[in-house]
């Protein structure tokens, strides 16, 4: 053997015997197992004679979750372990795995594929928010509950196929996933996904819409309920029906439907949660329905085309914000059933930072004595007090309806009179009135 074979045998010795003894280093070198352990990339806490995996190191690289360490099985993710990992970009958890906690791989914003193992019971809250380029999604069968925010904002999520034995949906599961157009529910008897809309099996909530639908959409009349971020950024929906069944709007329903120009809302609804329709940049003109009571924060902020809102007499609740950021809105009148009215509600914009600036330039219809009247007050707000005026419209009614019995007792006379004018007179009368009525018709037609 040369010289020079027999350098590059050592230096190939050596290198294999590093890479045999990393494991062996990785299982002895962690600490005792009643206390935290660190392998690198991960750290685990012994709980209940199992391990779970606590904490990430944030620039980690790795695709598979480790199914042993130090001779015991790792069975939990907590809550958070694996946020903001941003070098992750596919990841398999093994079965060993029965629960994975809150917000655990929320930011991982270069994950783009998971499979997830087959012993969870649930997508637990904001599991996968903020994963912006996640595209495949594998929800095991043994999934029944998928919580709130679970994909919120996933934004490259096109499709999702629901588990066989999936029973709930929490509010904004799928909220402001920008690009989603096919949840495939055909293997679960839960809920039915149907002309773009996913509902539960009996259509009294829709929980999510395809980013795809546009132009008008008609609810049906079994919906009761639209749930919180159903329709958010569906971008294409111009025009809104509800129907007289739906009695309860959630936080964000339509948050960006930024083409949605008319709402038709129904009598029967009586809440509209926060934000449902902040950014709906197109909406002009809404009229609310005398059925309802709450408005909530910031139910219209930002709408900055909106000119013309009708507030009923029944409205008892009016957020903090609810048309903050809406420069186009220069008049509203409160109705004096108002009790509450929050903070910004009405007369403001935001600037960079947040903070709130009056517009000198809006007014305010209010009554006295009324919540809308301390709320212009204390805000600085030019107003006009609607119950005075409404007396003065009062007294000229009276006028008026005076004025009508005076001409009806004067036209009795005159008719009383006429009786014993002569027929030829009559007769000359009637065809000029003929002949008056033909002008004025025919003025009409030019």
């Amino acid at each position: 053997m040369t010289a020079k074979k027999f350098i590059s045998s050592l230096i190939g010795l050596a290198m294999l015997a590093s890479f045999v003894a990393l494991p062996a280093f990785a299982e002895s070198g962690l600490q005792n197992a009643d206390e935290e352990l660190t392998d690198g990339t991960f750290t685990y806490e012994l709980i209940n004679g199992t391990y779970t995996i606590t904490k990430c190191e944030t620039n980690a690289i790795f695709e598979t979750i480790p199914e042993l360490r130090n001779g015991y099985s790792v069975t939990a993710i907590a809550d958070y372990a694996l946020a903001n990992c941003s070098m992750i970009s596919k990841l398999e958890i093994p079965d060993t795995i029965t629960s994975i906690g809150d917000s655990a791989f929320a930011g991982c914003t270069s994950l783009k594929e998971v499979k997830l193992s087959n012993r969870i019971d649930k997508i637990s809250n904001g599991l996968f928010m903020g994963c912006s380029l996640l595209e495949e999604i594998d929800i095991p069968d043994s999934v029944k509950t998928i919580e709130s925010y679970a994909f919120y904002n996933c934004s490259a999520l096109k499709e999702v196929e629901l588990p066989k034995n999936l029973t709930e949906i929490k509010p904004m599961a799928f909220a402001e996933c920008s690009y989603i157009e096919n949840i495939n529910s055909d293997n679960t008897a839960g809920f039915v996904f149907e002309d773009g809309i996913l509902y539960n099996s009996a259509k009294t909530n829709i929980y999510r819409a395809s980013t795809k639908l546009t132009g008008d959409i008609y609810i049906e009349n079994t919906v009761e309920s639209v749930e919180p971020g159903a329709f958010s950024v569906c971008a294409g929906i111009e025009n809104l029906f509800l129907p007289s069944s739906v009695t309860t709007i959630g936080e964000d329903a339509f948050g960006y439907c930024v083409s949605l120009k008319k709402i038709d809302f129904a009598e029967g609804l009586t809440s509209i949660a926060p934000i449902a329709f902040k950014y709906c940049t197109s909406l002009q003109s809404v009229e609310l329905p005398t059925t309802l009571d709450e408005i909530g924060d910031g139910a219209f902020f930002s709408c900055s085309e909106l000119s013309r809102v009708i507030i009923p007499e029944g409205v008892r609740i009016i957020g903090e914000g609810v048309f903050a950021d809406c420069p186009k809105l220069m008049n509203l009148s409160i109705p004096k059933s108002v009790e509450s009215i929050g903070d910004n509600a009405y007369g403001y914009t935001t600037g960079d930072n947040g903070s709130y600036h009056l517009d000198k330039a809006v007014e305010m219809g209010v009554y006295s004595d009324s919540e809308g009247l301390k709320y212009a007050k204390s805000n600085g707000i030019n107003y006009s007090t609607v119950d005075k005026n409404l007396s003065g419209m009062a007294f000229i009614v009276i006028g008026i309806g005076a004025a009508i019995v005076i001409v009806v007792f004067a036209v009795v006379l005159m008719a009383r009179a006429k009786k014993g004018a002569p027929v030829s007179a009559k007769k000359a009368k009637k065809i000029a009135e003929e002949k008056a009525k033909d002008d004025d018709y025919k003025n009409i037609i030019d």
